[in-house]
């Protein structure tokens, strides 16, 4: 059940999509809706990050150590924004919330 406008609740059908229906949903999706967008971002990526996997054998050292930071920079912004959405506001703070283990 979930709330509605006048307070009453109503019930809501849920669905559980494979990956493969998500990902057709949200390509077909329109971009001006933010879910959408951060959906085909997402895709996008992993699309890349795949294909960077299957290309890794083939890469020289120069090659597989520059894409190797490259992903360290993507994690490390997506870190930071995290870190950011959750109050994170000086860089003692910072330090703490990266280096929590849990």
């Amino acid at each position: 059940m979930v709330p509605i406008g006048s307070g009453a609740e109503r019930s809501v059908t849920e669905y559980q999509l494979s990956r493969y229906a998500c990902y057709l949903i949200v390509m077909n999706g329109d971009p001006r809706k933010e879910v959408i967008a951060l959906g085909q971002t997402y895709f996008a990526v992993k699309t890349r990050q795949q294909e960077l996997i299957d290309d890794y054998d083939n890469l020289s050292e120069n090659q597989k150590r520059l894409a190797i930071r490259q992903e360290m920079k993507e994690h490390n912004k997506s870190l930071a924004d995290a870190a950011r959405g959750a109050g994170v506001e000086t860089p003692k703070e910072y330090a703490v919330f990266q280096f929590i283990r849990i």
